[in-house]
């Protein structure tokens, strides 16, 4: 455990699963900050469920400028507004996100074997909760390619939450 009570493996994950997901977009963000809670201040949430041994979630929680921005770079145009085509596209990088914190966790006591299909979630400004016995990490990005006027779009988070089965 960091000395923020952060657990290091899923914090690593988070921040090496990110980047890497996010490597064809040639976008390599900052991590600015990690915490044990979740809330989701953006507009646009992505989840997409992992099972096996263990189970739960990558969350990634963008805003709209942040989404057409990420969804532009991997799709290698540019967009002004959420459309069918940008959800196409950042439902793909949820599900490559969760690969790679699936394939970063192999070995650990956080291994999955599967990842679900990505689910968006619409709307913003709401906290999870998870029952005991969940570890969460949460970190923030940051997008420096959008302008420090839209601070809010500028940053995204990356969530991991798991309930470890007992004897793993």
């Amino acid at each position: 455990m960091s000395l923020l009570n952060i657990d290091e493996k899923l914090l690593s994950a988070a921040i090496h699963s990110t980047k890497g997901g996010l490597q064809m977009t040639g976008i390599d963000p900052p991590p600015v900050g990690a915490t044990r809670s979740f809330n989701a201040p953006r507009t646009y949430s992505i989840l997409v469920g992992m099972v096996g041994r263990n189970t739960g979630t990558v969350t990634l929680n963008f805003g709209e400028k942040g989404l057409c921005l990420v969804a532009g770079r991997f799709l290698g145009e540019s967009f002004t507004t959420v459309d069918d085509e940008v959800f196409d596209a950042i439902m793909e990088i949820g599900n490559i996100v969760a690969g790679c914190v699936k394939d970063y966790l192999i070995g650990t006591e956080y291994a999955i074997d599967n990842i679900s299909l990505p689910s968006v979630v619409l709307g913003g400004n709401y906290s999870f909760y998870y029952s005991r016995g969940i570890t969460v990490v949460s970190v923030e990005f940051e997008l420096e390619d959008i302008p420090v006027a839209q601070n809010q779009d500028r940053f995204f988070s990356t969530t991991i939450s798991f309930l470890r089965t007992s004897g793993c």
